[in-house]
């Protein structure tokens, strides 16, 4: 029975996933066709992480009511129904308000599937199958924007094709069994829910916290925005969408490497040093493009690195947390993802508006070296565990 709901959750993490690669860029090349500021497609896509700052501190507490597969289920029906919105009501509005919710319920659907997963395997396979799921994760992601170069990104082909994914998550939720996390994440009465939840989760796991909020900007930004930054170098909409692609491939090949090396090596020297190599990959990017032997690679790392520092956070949760600190420290480092990925956006696309399509990299890339520095600074003895 476990390894059937294992392979059940997979299966959709792999359609969040794909919904993910394919929505960053369908967004950003269709609201770009509607000739909006590159500010405004920034604050769309920040609107489709910041409702998880509202709903986060409550899903402990939902999980346990509605149970996981009935929430999950949920989730997935939700942004059915908002694509279809788009389709009937083609206004700018409609996009916006659609993009919230279903920001929303892909937020909170990413977080409770890692708590669903986690709570699942076993301690023995813990480190394998979280980072096979980050795989997993990367390589639907890299097939959403390759989807989305054969749709188009105008007219209804698109909109249907991603309700598809949808329609069968909503489904395959409401077949898996969910009665052992549902036991794990049942909270307690001493009040570990709501609001004061994320303070718990940082009073646990506050250096994992800040690790989630900048890979919330890296990512969200870089996904986000980079289809823009490939049109301002002169590409096609098809050859911007690769460069996501490529990002979101490193992902799929490094992941799996990157727990490897932590459990050899240690964790904290790991994620230091891909904290390293994403911030000099992605500074390099506006020396790379034109270069495609240089601009490949350097997209690739950066993707591997970014989402190995995110997984690797996962990784530390699980093995450290149980039962309602698990469900409690998961939903607040998806919190401090989406708060990143909310902060990241719109700021940078404004950045590009003032001082061009360099402001990109180079805002990834200063927000990376910060990170790198508080990594690498001298640590004070710790009172829990789970500190990288």
């Amino acid at each position: 029975m476990r390894i059937w709901r294992v392979a059940g959750i997979l299966f959709l993490i792999g359609a969040e996933a794909l919904l993910y690669g394919y929505s960053y860029p369908f967004f950003s090349l269709a609201l770009e066709k509607r000739e909006l500021a590159n500010w405004l497609i920034g604050l769309n896509a920040s609107l489709a992480g910041i409702g998880i700052l509202f709903v986060g501190p409550f899903l402990p507490k939902v999980i346990d009511r509605l149970g996981i597969g009935r929430l999950v289920a949920l989730l997935f029906a939700i942004p059915f129904l908002s694509f279809g919105a788009i389709l009937a009501f083609d206004h700018v509005g409609v996009w916006f308000a659609a993009r919230f919710v279903m920001g929303t319920c892909f937020s909170a659907v990413w977080t409770t599937t890692e708590i669903w997963l986690n709570g699942a395997v076993d301690d023995r396979s813990r480190g394998r199958i979280i980072a096979g799921s980050g795989t997993l994760y990367a390589i639907c992601q890299f097939v959403g924007p390759l989807a989305l170069g054969l749709t188009g990104v105008t007219g209804s082909l698109p909109l249907v094709v991603a309700m598809v994914p949808l329609a069968v998550g909503a489904i395959v939720s409401m077949l898996i069994p969910s009665t052992e996390v549902e036991a794990d994440t049942t909270l307690d009465e001493h009040g570990l829910e709501g609001a004061g939840n994320f303070r718990i989760a940082i009073a646990f796991a506050g250096s994992l916290m800040l690790v989630a909020f900048m890979s919330g900007i890296g990512e969200t930004a870089m996904q986000s925005l980079l289809p823009l930054y490939g049109l301002a170098h002169g590409l096609s909409d098809a050859a911007a969408s690769r460069l996501v692609a490529t990002f979101s491939l490193g992902e799929a090949v490094l992941v799996l490497g990157l727990g490897w090396l932590a459990d050899r090596h240690g964790r904290r020297i790991v994620l230091i040093g891909a904290t390293l190599i994403a911030t000099v990959t992605t500074a390099l990017l506006p020396v790379a493009m034109g270069r495609p032997l240089l601009l490949e690679p350097a997209l690739f790392l950066a993707g591997g690195t970014i989402a190995g520092v995110y997984t690797l956070g996962i990784v530390l949760i699980g093995q450290d947390f149980r039962g309602q600190r698990l469900a409690i420290v998961s939903t607040g480092f998806g919190m401090a993802y989406s708060a990143g990925s909310v902060i990241g956006a719109t700021p940078i696309g404004y950045l590009i508006d003032l001082f061009g399509a360099e402001a990109l990299p180079v805002a990834v890339a200063a927000g990376f070296l910060a990170l790198l520095v508080f990594l690498a600074r001298p640590r004070a003895k710790r009172a829990v565990p789970d500190s990288p």
